[in-house]
Formats: C-alpha cells, sequence, structure tokens
C-alpha cells in the first residue's frame, strides 16, 4: 500500500511541481490550499507525511503545525515545513518540535524526494541501523547515532577535528561489521594508519581484510574534474556500503556553486540506493548560501568550531540535525582529543572552570 502524503500549499504550480514529483515515485497525494482545510484533511485522510507552507492563507504553517502537535489524532505524523530563506529563523524543527524537517525554496524534485524518504521510514526500521563512533557518550549526544542511508556533512575550521571525528565513525562503523571506503585527500595509507593508532583506533586488520579501502585523490591534477570524477568512483563502490570523502574541500576552488551542489544531489542519489556517505569540509571553503543549501540537503549535520573560553581555547561539536534520530538532537558538545584516546567529551563544569 503506498504511503499518503498530505501537501498544504495554496501556490498552484508548485503543488503541481510536488504532486507530480511525489506520485512518480508512487506516493498517494491529498492537498489542501490553505491552513484550516489541512487541518480537517490531516483528521481525515491520516497521511503518513504532512507537507505544508510556512505562510499559508487562513492558519499560518506554524500555526497548523502547532495544532497538529496538540491533537491526539495527529500528534504522530511527520511535517516537512516549506520555507524561504527570509523565514528560516523563524523555524523551528527536530523531534518533539513542531516541524520534524524543512525545505528551502526554490527547490527540485530530487531535493524534495531526498527530504521525504528518511521522513517516511518508521521507528522498526530505524532500530540499531546507525552510523556508531564507537564512543557511547558521543552517539548519545548524536541523537544516539546517525541512521545508516544518510548524507552526512561534517563541516569545520581548520583544527577544529574533523578529521577526528570521521576517523571516529570510520572505526565505529568498522566495528560494527560495514565495509568501508575512504577517499582522502588528507592521508596516504601509511600516513591514515599512523595518525589513527595515535588515537587508539588501529585500523591494520580491516585493511588486511578487505573490509576498508583507502584512495589518495589529487584534486590539483584534477582541476574541474574533480568532483565528477569522485562521484564515478564513488558510484564503482557497489559493494562497499559506507563511503567517507575527507576532505572535499581542495576541490571546491576548481568548481561552480552548481557543480558542489551537483555533487551533493547526486551523492544524496547514492545515499537513496542504500549506501551511507559521510562527506568533510572546511566551512571557509564554501558561500554562506550555498552552505546553506548543502545543509539543507544533507541527512545530519555535524560543525566543529574552535572557541574561546576563559583562558582555554576548547573544540566543540554542535549537532544541528539527525534527520531520523532516535532522540532529540541540537546538542553542543565540547570535547577534546587525547593521545591514545580519540575524542574525550568534556564536562560543562570542566570546561567553564
Amino acid at each position: 500500500m503506498p504511503k499518503k502524503i498530505l501537501v498544504v500549499e495554496s501556490d498552484r504550480p508548485l503543488v503541481q511541481l510536488i504532486r507530480e514529483s511525489l506520485e512518480e515515485q508512487e506516493y498517494e497525494v491529498v492537498t489542501a490550499a490553505e491552513g484550516n482545510e489541512g487541518l480537517r484533511k490531516a483528521v481525515k485522510e491520516r497521511p503518513d507525511l504532512v507537507i505544508l507552507d510556512f505562510k499559508l492563507p487562513g492558519l499560518s504553517g506554524n500555526e497548523l503545525c502547532r495544532r497538529l502537535r496538540r491533537d491526539s489524532a495527529t500528534d504522530h505524523l511527520r511535517i516537512l515545513m516549506i520555507a524561504d530563506e527570509s523565514q528560516l529563523g523563524d523555524l523551528v524543527v527536530g523531534p518533539g518540535e513542531s516541524a520534524d524537517d524543512f525545505l528551502i525554496k526554490p527547490f527540485d524534485a530530487v531535493e524534495l524526494v531526498t527530504k521525504i524518504k528518511p521522513l517516511l521510514v518508521s521507528e522498526d526500521e530505524q532500530e540499531s541501523k546507525v552510523i556508531s563512533t564507537g564512543n557511547s557518550e558521543l552517539d548519545g549526544k548524536m541523537g544516539g547515532g546517525i541512521p545508516l542511508g544518510s548524507l552526512t556533512l561534517i563541516e569545520g575550521a581548520s583544527g577544529a577535528g574533523k578529521s577526528v571525528l570521521a576517523q571516529q565513525m570510520i572505526h565505529g562503523s568498522l566495528e560494527n561489521g560495514h565495509k568501508l571506503a575512504l577517499f582522502s585527500t588528507e592521508n596516504t595509507v601509511k600516513s591514515l594508519i599512523k595518525q589513527m593508532r595515535s588515537l587508539n583506533l588501529d585500523v591494520m586488520d580491516y585493511l588486511l581484510l578487505g573490509r576498508l579501502r583507502v584512495y589518495p585523490v589529487e584534486t590539483s591534477r584534477l582541476g574541474k574534474d574533480a568532483l565528477p570524477t569522485l562521484i564515478r568512483a564513488m558510484r564503482t563502490k557497489s559493494d562497499w556500503d559506507m563511503i567517507f570523502v575527507d576532505s572535499l574541500t581542495s576541490s571546491i576552488p576548481h568548481s561552480s556553486d552548481n557543480d558542489v551542489l551537483g555533487f551533493f544531489e547526486e551523492a544524496k542519489r547514492i545515499c537513496n540506493e542504500g549506501k551511507t556517505i559521510v562527506v568533510v569540509v572546511h566551512s571557509h571553503g564554501l558561500n554562506p548560501d550555498l552552505l546553506i543549501r548543502l545543509r539543507s540537503l544533507c541527512d545530519a549535520h555535524l560543525q566543529l568550531r574552535t572557541e574561546e573560553v576563559g583562558q582555554k581555547l576548547v573544540k566543540t561539536l554542535e549537532v544541528t540535525k539527525v534527520r531520523g534520530a532516535d532522540k532529540s538532537t541540537g546538542n553542543i558538545i565540547s570535547f577534546e582529543v587525547e593521545p591514545g584516546w580519540g575524542m574525550r567529551v568534556i564536562p560543562i563544569n570542566k570546561v567553564n572552570g
């Protein structure tokens, strides 16, 4: 039986785009042109997902969300809010909040479908299907772990701990039995082994067993062909269930914004085919508008910073979103990188002290 989706939207051309995109994926689509009608149909039709606009006639998108959450007949529904960039500051999203996620206008069919698929996964299907760091405290702060099949963006400045976090996730995933391909502009096989051993994350056995493959990437030689070459290489790894890219930063100066966005859209299509992809990027390598689009497109967004607290420089990880997480996200975690241990979460009182 196809999943039913209620679309509450007053813009007729946009309704047509959404309907055609969803029906092509064999979803059943029900529509409402304003907020009050949307509320009635949500109760009557019992959809699996509600897509609604932030700005609606009759009953605003935010108010419709609140009423759906207050009614026991609709409080379980997953909600995707459509908004433009000027409205993002007024949105509250995440588990237990009004909307589960948002989609920025304008968008295309690919962006729409990649947004809704995780929202239509049942809780039973999500159980124990997560990327683990191997550190239960870290996983707990990341909503219980990032669901498999996700496209994850790890973003931060130099020295903020991006590669360390990626390596924790690589080791945790290997420990959980996954086969993994790493495309690296940062390390050779030898330097990766050395770096991970310094964090007590030994991957030598996994390399010897063929469960981890490392592919050094020379972006300076590839130039503008780096991103399409990388996508083609990722598509050839049909027997690998996880792909890490550390990092994409050196490919960006040779590429247009559309090329970078196209890379992430193609990576999301690969995720929809059953793969899990983690991409590491330097924040300053992307312009702010493009970064907003990429954060929206990705299923999980982890932002790392180095901040001054008192007389100390402290590394922080902000879990801005993990779509499909078992627990609430939005946590800000302080941590230190300790030789022979890896990432160690620092208690708040120790940071402030």
